[in-house]
């Protein structure tokens, strides 16, 4: 015998069955329906409601990532003195500074001055004229993975930018008298005279 047949005294009850009433069938399908019907509105809605809590996770992580995320435009304005950082708009002096990379702006005097790093020094830029106003040699740098991170404003300075030099973050901060070039600990390891100029 074949396991796909099936047992002839099986065979014989199943002829004997009587088949169901109209009534009685039609009941088991609108049940069976009854049974599916929510669950398939429930399954709309429950993919409704996820998609709508992804967009409200991914519009709000945007928003916070923005809120949090430092800004390109820095305006720390000191509480006395001259010196402030402008807002960071792109560089018109950008061009002749092929090898170099933009460090961020100050203003002293009221003159917009732009500071730009190599592998080798600094340069600062006269926004205006675009005539370079000084040059700074880096000094020597101990490897750090540290980040100078304090708020100077209060201090009657102003944080021009971060940069790095050999894998080290270093930062730079205009006083009214000088340019400093910070570690990650924030202790000044060099410092040279706000350049003069147009």
């Amino acid at each position: 015998m074949n396991d796909d047949e099936l047992d002839p005294e099986v065979v014989a009850a199943l002829r004997d069955v009587a088949p169901a009433s109209e009534a009685l069938r039609n009941q088991h399908i609108a049940a069976a329906l009854a049974d599916s019907a929510p669950a398939s509105s429930r399954s709309r809605v429950k993919w409704l409601g996820a998609a709508a809590a992804v967009i409200v996770l991914l519009v709000g992580g945007n928003a916070l990532y923005a809120a949090l995320s430092p800004s390109t435009d820095s305006n720390v304005t000191p509480q006395t003195g001259a010196v402030t950082t402008v807002p960071v708009k792109g560089s018109v002096c950008g061009a002749n500074l092929a090898d170099y990379t933009f460090v961020g702006t100050y203003s002293s005097d009221g003159s917009v001055r732009e500071v730009w790093s190599s592998k080798q020094d600094l340069v600062v830029i006269d926004q205006t004229s675009c005539a370079q106003l000084g040059t700074f040699t880096h000094p020597d740098v101990v490897a750090s993975d540290k980040i100078c991170m304090a708020s100077l404003s209060a201090e009657n300075q102003a944080v021009v930018g971060a940069y790095s030099v050999v894998g080290t973050t270093l930062m730079l901060v205009a006083t009214p008298t000088e340019l400093q070039i910070r570690d990650g600990s924030c202790a000044v390891i060099a410092s040279y005279p706000l350049p003069t100029g147009p």
